[in-house]
């Protein structure tokens, strides 16, 4: 991590920076259930701020989300309420099938979508993600 980006902020062997309404996460390694609670509590500081947050995962480096950490995201986690749209980058093809998998059984037991989609740049994922504000603000 000592080759991460100014302005990032340690969750662990992780990092995450804000942009705006984005809140962009750089995965290093396997991805633990605290790793995902720590993510959570970001977002949930976020969302007193903001009235939607937007994710950009950055996957280049990330080996697996553990089963606890996706359990947790799809029953506990609170604040996907807050969140508008995912972006990820990065993402090796079977991170995507997961990624997919774990966002439906989210809207499923949630009921709420969460726009997700995969990009090979952060640019594109950021794109998308401005796409999806301006989208999610109109409807207001």
């Amino acid at each position: 991590m000592a080759n991460m980006d100014a302005g990032f902020e340690r969750m662990g062997a992780h990092g995450s920076r804000r942009e705006g309404a984005i809140l962009v996460v750089r995965w290093t390694g396997e991805v633990t259930r605290d790793d995902m609670k720590a993510l959570y509590a970001r977002i949930d500081e976020m969302s007193r701020d903001e009235p939607a947050v937007y994710c950009l995962f950055d996957r280049a480096h990330s080996i697996s989300v553990t089963r606890d950490a996706r359990v947790w995201a799809v029953r506990e986690a609170k604040g996907a309420k807050a969140i508008r749209g995912v972006a990820a980058v990065g993402a090796s093809f079977p991170v995507r099938v997961l990624g997919t998998m774990l966002n439906r059984a989210t809207d499923a037991l949630l009921r709420h979508g969460v726009p997700l989609a995969f990009f090979d740049t952060a640019e594109e994922g950021r794109a998308y993600l401005e796409a999806e504000r301006k989208k999610h603000a109109a409807l207001r």
